[in-house]
């Protein structure tokens, strides 16, 4: 490498994930690109949500929500979920054309995956809280995924500044099995 910036944003490929929460018959649907999973046992998901979203007062107070994955003919769901706002009085789930999954509220219906959690923690984190939540339930997409469950579909993946690829995973692999370092 040979340049550098004081930026610290903005260089990264990633996926973003939709969280989804729900209180009081109030719902909402936010972008996220700041998440990780933090154990598997128990199993533990974490995302970052800023203090002032909408979505941060529905997770708190209702201690749930999820975390959705959606494929790549989904980008401007995805990207709109981030743009569009609860506070300025916006239906997300009607603009962006995203439905519930029927008998549960926060997976989404166009989601390849999706991590049903309950609020274990809450870090205050700078501008962000880093909400922890015990996974739940998964549900995943059948047709997404081989039967090792290795992900075979079509990923979102944002490189920032409002620009996605597909990550078609069709194409190029290459398998370097861990024992051949031991």
């Amino acid at each position: 490498m040979k340049a550098s910036t004081p930026r610290f944003f903005g260089y990264y490929p990633n996926t973003v994930a939709l969280v989804t929460a729900e209180h009081q018959g109030k719902r909402n649907v936010m972008s996220a690109g700041w998440h990780a999973a933090l154990s598997s046992d128990p199993p533990l998901y974490g995302v970052a949500i800023g203090r002032e979203r909408a979505t941060h007062a529905l997770v708190t107070s209702s201690g749930r929500f999820a975390l959705n994955f959606l494929p790549f003919e989904h980008a401007r769901a995805v990207q709109g979920a981030g743009v569009l706002s609860l506070h300025d009085g916006a239906d997300k789930y009607g603009q962006l054309g995203l439905t519930p999954h029927p008998g549960e509220e926060l997976v989404l219906a166009e989601a390849y995956l999706t991590y049903v959690c309950s609020l274990s923690q809450v870090v205050t984190t700078g501008d962000h809280d880093w909400c922890v939540g015990q996974v739940e339930r998964v549900w995943y997409d059948e047709g997404a995924f081989d039967e090792r469950l290795l992900f075979r579909g079509e990923a979102a993946v944002y490189l920032g500044r409002s620009e996605y690829v597909c990550l078609n995973t069709g194409g190029k692999r290459v398998v370097v099995p861990s024992e051949q370092f031991g």
